[in-house]
């Protein structure tokens, strides 16, 4: 079984109503970051929607901002923030896949496709 990191806008198609991602998902060892639950949770329109997610990411493996993690996000910003506009949250989602050899589910991959050694996940179908 594959083990990834799912990124925030994976998540989002399927709360807007993409059953067959979420049909998908439980074919995968499904892990999120820090970084991508709070970006959930902050788009949550109230506190009863926060609770509905965090009821449906108890399912999901989280992987917690280590150092390890936080330097090689340090070192993607020096890398990438000026030439290609690497944001703090993606650097982070970044250094957390890389850290761990995990690939990255994402349908922005143009956000993170020129970064070395990173992994994207390719649905198998």
């Amino acid at each position: 079984m594959d083990k990834v990191l799912v990124d925030t806008n994976v998540f989002i198609d399927i709360f807007k109503g993409r059953k067959e991602l979420l049909v998908y998902l439980k074919s995968i060892e499904v892990n999120v970051n820090p970084i991508v639950l709070m970006e959930i949770y902050v788009g949550a329109i109230n506190r009863i929607e926060i609770r509905k997610f965090e009821k449906f990411f108890d399912d999901f493996g989280i992987i917690l901002i280590s150092e390890e993690i936080s330097q090689t996000a340090i070192k993607l910003i020096k890398t990438y923030s000026k030439s290609h506009g690497l944001s703090i949250p993606d650097a982070f989602i970044a250094a957390t896949c890389l850290e761990n050899s995990i690939e990255l589910f994402t349908f922005n991959s143009k956000d993170f496709k020129y970064i070395d050694d990173l992994k994207l996940h390719k649905i198998k179908t």
